[in-house]
């Protein structure tokens, strides 16, 4: 499996083969954030509140559950390497866990403590299966890129694909499965009020996770070593030296500042993608198609976002992509706070949808140069280490990075249920309708609240201080 030598930098072709295994990521977590808030509360009429705190602490769990799963993975000896065991466990975990969160038993509805007990645990397997895949996929990934710009292109690639795997999911189930209706009484259903919708979208991505797993896992075997005979990049470490590892890996000065912007950033944008599913609905009153069309223009702005980072990390630094794209998403979302809180443009129109497309869409632009270049940083961290060391410890790195994501996720979903609880918006059966108050509050929440963070997160992110030149020096040394 390892008799020929590896490349530096993996081919574009060898980086789509391993970005197929994010198109399962993409379904998992954008299929949950997109829709589980709604589902919980629309559907299974649980208080926002409850919901949010049932997401929140399976999320917190994976937090701590992910440096343990960077070390073991750094650690593991085995035929098949340290990383492909994980990511087929935790993929077949994780889409057998994301089908129950939406499968439902009958018995829970209706009854909030025995659902919101159900919903904790389904969610804790879901995310520990998400961990034993996600953690050494992203260790992969910073193993198959030997050079800082292979290192963001990788990611980029990643990323792209990310996006349309989530446009051709999440964003289509608006219209694949989330149409609204008319009851026998002649009064509109709405599609995310409609339990069985959603336990169709859960067979259909589950099934198309378990495709993916077993693509990447095909596509990146060249990366296969076996470390059952190896003493080399770390495996002569004991696992008894866990916390020692942990210790040196946040005590590193140089990914402090990419941890502490890499937390903001993701929480602004899972208040965003939280609540934006509510604005669809409530705020802008779009209609299925236009769900589908707003919701699909985010991946695209996205992907297209993905898609320039590597060649502005290159023109501009890291650094600088991630300042660029970090204050186009805060101009965006204030442009539509601009048109739409003040009533300037006037929602349910045809122009008001394309504007909220253009500003909705350029927002996750920036989102998408950021995302990317940031995984960049910390790869580039992440060989620094190595190089210094001769010890590899990607799994770790990439733990404490997708930690610092996690705890960002887990705060902001709680926090999501809050404001919906905080503005008033209710979700009991004895209320089908939302005051205007409410409704104008949601839209506040949701174009200001993500900016405010993700202008705090630019001022950790201006204290990086790996450049270019410096990264190079410092690995010739």
């Amino acid at each position: 499996m390892d008799a020929s030598p590896l490349p530096r930098t993996a081919s574009l072709p060898r980086m789509v083969g391993y970005g197929l295994g994010e198109c399962a990521n993409s379904l998992i977590m954008n299929g949950f954030f997109g829709f589980a808030m709604l589902y919980y509360t629309e559907a299974l009429k649980l208080s926002p509140a409850l919901a949010g705190m049932a997401m929140s602490v399976s999320v917190f769990w994976e937090a701590v559950s992910e440096p343990v799963m960077g070390h073991f993975s750094d650690h593991t000896r085995h035929r098949y390497g340290r990383r492909h065991p994980w990511m087929l466990l935790g993929g077949l975990v994780m889409a057998v866990s994301f089908y129950f969160i939406w499968a439902v038993p009958a018995p829970f509805h209706g009854h909030p403590t025995p659902l919101f007990c159900y919903l904790v645990t389904m969610n804790l397997c879901l995310r520990t299966g998400l961990t034993m895949f996600f953690i050494p996929y992203l260790a992969l990934g910073f193993e198959m890129c030997g050079d800082t710009d292979g290192r963001s292109k990788l990611q980029a690639v990643r990323q792209v694909l990310n996006m349309a795997a989530n446009f051709a999911g999440p964003a289509l189930a608006w219209s694949i499965f989330y149409r609204d209706t008319v009851g026998a009484n002649g009064a509109k259903i709405i599609g995310t009020t409609i339990p069985e919708n959603f336990t169709r979208m859960g067979a259909a991505f589950s099934l198309a996770t378990v495709f993916f797993v077993l693509l990447v896992l095909w596509f990146t075997r060249q990366w296969i070593k076996d470390t059952r005979v190896t003493a080399s990049e770390g495996n002569h470490l004991p696992r008894e030296n866990f916390w020692m590892d942990m210790k040196h890996t946040l005590l590193d000065p140089n990914p402090r500042w990419v941890f502490a912007f890499i937390f903001l950033v993701c929480a602004g944008m899972v208040l965003v993608s939280s609540l934006q599913m509510y604005v669809y609905v409530y705020f802008m009153k779009f209609q299925a198609y236009e769900k589908s069309f707003a919701h699909g223009s985010t991946m695209i702005g996205m992907a297209a976002g993905a898609a320039i980072s590597a060649w502005l990390a290159r023109k501009l630094d890291k650094r600088g992509a991630v300042l660029l794209g970090g204050s186009i998403t805060i101009a965006s979302n204030a442009v539509l706070a601009g048109l739409f809180l003040t009533g300037l443009i006037p929602v349910a129109t045809k122009t008001a949808l394309g504007l909220f497309v253009v500003f909705h869409a350029a927002y996750w632009f920036g989102n998408g140069i950021v995302l990317p270049v940031a995984t960049a940083m910390m790869a580039d961290v992440a060989e620094l280490h190595r190089a210094r060391t001769g010890i590899n410890k990607d799994g770790a790195y990439s733990a404490m990075f997708s930690l610092a994501m996690r705890l960002a996720i887990s705060f902001s979903l709680m926090a999501s249920g809050w404001i919906l609880s905080g503005i008033g918006f209710v979700t009991d059966a004895a209320h089908t309708t939302q005051t205007p108050a409410a409704i104008w509050r949601l839209g506040a929440a949701t174009f200001l609240a993500g900016p405010l963070v993700c202008a705090t997160s630019l001022l950790a992110i201006r204290r990086y201080p790996l450049t270019r030149q410096r990264l190079a020096s410092l690995l010739t040394k």
